[in-house]
């Protein structure tokens, strides 16, 4: 757990400064988080873990809105 805090905390202020590879380990987290929130859902039958669903795939689709990538190159 700490590990993956040290990594958010990374990702979080090279989003700030806006570098391309933190909008990438964005997504690819992002996309990691939500398969896993679905795979939970499925496997313990509890759809509240779908919750995270959405909330991912908003956060995805803004960060691949073309205005949203171009502040990244």
């Amino acid at each position: 757990m700490a590990t993956l805090s040290v990594t958010m905390v990374v990702t979080a202020l090279g989003l700030l400064a806006r570098r391309r590879w933190a909008w990438w380990v964005a997504v690819i987290g992002l996309v990691v988080n939500a398969m896993g929130d679905l795979a939970t859902a499925i496997s313990t039958g509890d759809p509240r873990t779908l919750i995270g669903l959405p909330v991912a795939g908003l956060i995805v689709w803004w960060l691949m809105r073309r205005e949203v990538r171009a502040q990244f190159n």
